[in-house]
Order: structure tokens, then sequence, then C-alpha cells
């Protein structure tokens, strides 16, 4: 049996939603295949474990203290604990699943760390999460390939304090109202705001500088739609979900209509069948173009006949398995195909030549161009 560690938590407002998403992926594992070892990242960044933590009713008055601590090492594929400031090797590890929504889970910062201890990881690059995380660089990411997207102005938090009149003379000059603000490297909707005139404009700022230190704000669609759609890969092939309408309360789908109450789905969504091939055209595109592994969520806005990448999520919430999956006997296997899947990459790239004796430290070095 492979032991396989789920991490979940993090220093991250999303934190909560990954302590769910973290869970149910622990529970789901086909167990005659796995040992399935939680990794628990508390809100301070310390790494825990314990049977316990697969119960999801523990996390309210969950006191860390009382759990196991534990490590890494680079360069080593084992586990550690932490024990009285001495280190005990625990067992070696097969695979990491990835279930960290937000700042260093979904950037792509836990995938270099495994990588740097010889560990796969079934999501996706450090590229091409570090990429997807910020909205900025994700928008020129797409311009590349010629995907559309809503026009923005980034704003820096240092530089929008420092010359406030400029910047909002700048935002006004190339977007109209309403807009909407978003924290550039946040998700689950924490931190967006609707302006329909200036007064809301500053206020917006200000508060999604509370998140982040840098910002975009794009010019709002009236009314459109919100399309998901999800991709991951089985066997080096691209499996692509039908779309999801979420049905929003708001103006914006918020966090309480993702989370506290959540609101009713079309599944799968009513669209024309050739908007319907264009969205899943687009979203297999955006996976082999980025370099993408493990699955992802693609975020869509539809207004009339018109398609939009609004973001790209590369630790979706429950790992958007509803999204493939009937029930957790399915969402069991694809947890399989992902965790294989992630071997697989980790392998293939082990391929490749690590070193190359070229003699440079034999030189005298006082010869040697620098």
């Amino acid at each position: 049996m492979e032991n396989v560690l789920v991490f979940f938590g993090g220093i991250s407002c999303e934190h909560d939603i990954s302590v769910i998403t973290g869970v149910m992926s622990l529970n789901a594992l086909d167990k005659e295949k796995y040992n399935a070892i939680p990794v628990y990242v508390t809100k301070s960044g310390e790494w825990k474990t314990g049977e316990r933590l697969k119960d999801l009713s523990i996390y309210s008055k969950l006191k860390c203290e009382k759990l196991k601590s534990v490590t890494l090492l680079s360069g080593d594929s084992n586990l550690y604990s932490l024990e009285k400031n001495k280190l005990r090797k625990l067992f070696k590890v097969y695979c990491a699943i990835n279930c960290m929504h937000g700042g260093w889970g979904e950037d792509g910062g836990l995938y270099s760390l495994l990588r740097s201890c010889n560990i796969p990881c079934s999501s996706s690059s450090n590229f091409s999460s570090a990429l997807s995380m910020d909205k900025e660089y994700t928008k020129i990411a797409l311009a590349g390939i010629g995907i559309k997207f809503l026009p923005c102005v980034k704003i820096t938090r240092d530089k929008y304090y420092l010359r406030k009149e400029i910047a909002l003379k700048l935002i006004k000059s190339r977007l109209d109202f309403p807009m909407i603000i978003k924290p550039a490297n946040l998700g689950s909707s924490i931190g967006i705001k609707i302006a329909k005139d200036e007064m809301e404009l500053e206020r917006g700022i200000d508060f999604a500088f509370r998140f982040d230190k840098k910002i975009i704000i794009e010019k709002m669609l009236e009314n459109p739609r919100e399309i998901n759609c999800s991709v991951y890969k089985k066997g080096g092939e691209m499996v692509v979900s039908d779309l999801e309408e979420p049905i929003k309360t708001e103006n914006i789908l918020s966090f309480s209509d993702k989370y506290i109450t959540p609101t009713e789905k079309e599944f799968p969504a009513k669209v024309d069948k050739e908007i319907e091939k264009t969205i899943k055209d687009i979203t297999s595109i955006v996976y082999r173009k980025f370099g993408f592994s493990g699955v992802i969520r693609i975020d869509f806005l539809l207004s009339k006949d018109e398609i939009f990448v609004n973001e790209i999520n590369t630790v979706p919430g429950s790992l958007a398995y509803y999204l493939f999956c009937k029930d957790m006997t399915e969402f069991s296997k694809m947890l399989t195909d992902l965790i294989e899947e992630g071997v697989d990459d980790y392998n293939g790239e082990n391929q490749n030549l690590k070193t190359f004796e070229g003699g440079v430290l034999n030189l005298d070095s006082s010869k040697i161009r620098k």
C-alpha cells in the first residue's frame, strides 16, 4: 500500500474551504491502494498530522498542540515527525495531493517544495500555478494565445496611496462604471466589491487592498451568465467536464452563494451547443498551452454570445469532483487517476539529464569568464 499525503489548510483566507476539500479527499481515497495521511497546515504555517484530522467535525474546536508535528527534508522523499526538536523518519511518500486553496498551495509554492523533496504531486506545476493565481498575469498569458478576457486596470497598494488622484483618474479614463474590484491573488469571491460610482470605487479599492498588495479593476458586464468547466488528465489524455452554471442571488457569485447558503446550479448548463463546444475547446486549449496537470476549473463569463475567461483555478473547491462524478465511489477513482498521472509525470521528468560534467570547476578560476 502506497503512502499518499493530503495537504490542506494553510495561511490563506481560503483556509476553511481548503479543510473541507482536504477532508473530503482523505476519506475518498481508495483504502486498498493508498494509506491516506493528512497534513493539516495551520493558520500559522505549522504542519500537523493525526487520524482525528479525517473528521470534519473537530475543526471548529481544534487544538493543534495535541497533534503530531511533521516535516519534509530537501532531497529526501520520507515524511518525518518532529518531537522535542528531534526528527524521526516515518515512511517514504509515494505522492501528494494538493488541496490547499490560495497562497502557498494554489500559487505553486507547495508543488516546488515537494519537487525539492523528490515527491510527485497530483496538481499543476509551479509555473502554471503561479501564472493562474495572479489575475493580471493570467490575462497577459491569455492574450498571448488569443483567448478573450475582460480588460482591466492593475494598481498596487504602494503606488496607489502615493498618487491616489492620478490612479483614480487613470482608472476612470480606461473603464466605465459599473466596475468590479478584485484582489489579484485571491479566490472564493473574497475581497471583491462592485463600484457604481467614484465613492464606491474608492471604498472598494481600500477594501481589496486589505487582502492583497495588488488588485485589478474590470469593467463589469451587464447580467453575464457564469459558466464553469473543468479538465484533468487520465492516461495522458484530457477529460473535459460538462458545463455548470451556478445561479447567482446577487450581481456576482458571492462567497455566501458558494459556501454559506449554496445556490442552485444548472448542470449540465443550458447553453447553445456551439457555445458549449467553444467553452470546452477553450478549456482544453488553455490546459494544454499553459502546461497544466492535475484537475483545474476555468470560470467563464457569457454575455450574449461572447465568451470571456474570468479566472483559472488550479486547486478548485472539492477538486471539482462534482463536475465529473456522481458519487464518492467515482470520486475515489478520479483521485486514483490524479495520483497515478502525477507519478507518471514525475517519472517522465526524471528521465531528463539533471547533471552535465563540463569540467568548469577544474579550470583555473582566474581564467573563467565571469
